[in-house]
């Protein structure tokens, strides 16, 4: 009996390099998903749509931390207590969301299934 992936045409090297992308996208952030979106998006559907949704997920992140940086700077130009106070948890609960959606799509891909992200932490930037 094939698998799932098997019977739509998905292949285990094109399975492999979008788990890739997202495993990368937990240690280098935006740039092991770029260069996987680059190298392989148009191999197939199932690796641009993979490769696009870890540009996403992660590039997502990138710009949430940022304003969670602008935030803490403006905090601290009154307390840096304060600062840290709210900016440290933020910064958190956004890392630890990033970190579950890509490990999630990690999973999907390796599955050799689409895995869907919700819109309020992957924006569609990359398509």
């Amino acid at each position: 009996m094939l698998s799932k992936a098997a019977s739509e045409g998905v292949r285990d090297g094109d399975m492999t390099s979008a788990t890739f992308g997202y495993l990368g996208a937990i240690i280098l952030g935006p740039v092991i998903p770029l260069i996987v979106y680059g190298l392989r998006a148009r191999r197939s559907p199932f690796m641009r749509y993979h490769a696009a949704t870890a540009v996403n997920l992660s590039l997502t992140a990138t710009l949430y931390g940022l304003c969670c940086l602008i935030l803490g700077g403006l905090l601290a130009l009154d307390s840096v207590t304060v600062a840290l106070f709210v900016a440290l948890p933020v910064g958190l609960v956004i890392w630890a969301s990033m970190l579950r959606y890509l490990i999630r799509g990690a999973i999907s891909a390796s599955r050799g299934e689409r895995g869907e992200m919700p819109d309020w932490i992957c924006a569609r930037i990359v398509r």
